[in-house]
C-alpha cells in the first residue's frame, strides 16, 4: 500500500469527527435553526426533522473529537516511524 494512503487513512478518524462537528455548526447556521444546545426548537430542512443529528453533531461528535484526535496523531506518528524504517533498511 502506497505511503500517502496510508497516512491519509492515520487522519481519517479526526477528519471524521472534526469535519462533522463544523458541518452540524454550519447546518444550525444555514437552516436558522433555533436554541442552545440543551433546549433546541425543532429544526426542519424540508420535511426532516435535524434535531437528532444536531444534538449528536453538537455534543457527542466534539467529545469524540477528544479520543480521535490523539489516536490519528498516534497513528501518524506510527506510520511516519514506519516509513522513517523502511527508508533505513532500503540504505543499509
Amino acid at each position: 500500500m502506497p505511503w500517502t494512503i496510508r497516512y491519509a487513512l492515520a487522519l481519517i478518524p479526526a477528519a471524521l469527527t472534526l469535519g462533522g462537528w463544523q458541518l452540524t455548526v454550519s447546518a444550525y447556521d444555514f437552516f436558522g435553526c433555533q436554541g442552545n444546545l440543551k433546549n433546541l426548537a425543532p429544526c426542519y430542512a424540508g420535511t426532516i426533522n435535524l434535531l437528532p443529528w444536531l444534538g449528536i453533531g453538537l455534543f457527542w461528535l466534539p467529545l469524540l473529537s477528544y479520543v480521535t484526535v490523539p489516536v490519528s496523531v498516534w497513528f501518524l506518528i506510527n506510520v511516519g516511524a514506519r516509513h522513517i524504517g523502511s527508508h533505513n533498511d532500503a540504505e543499509t
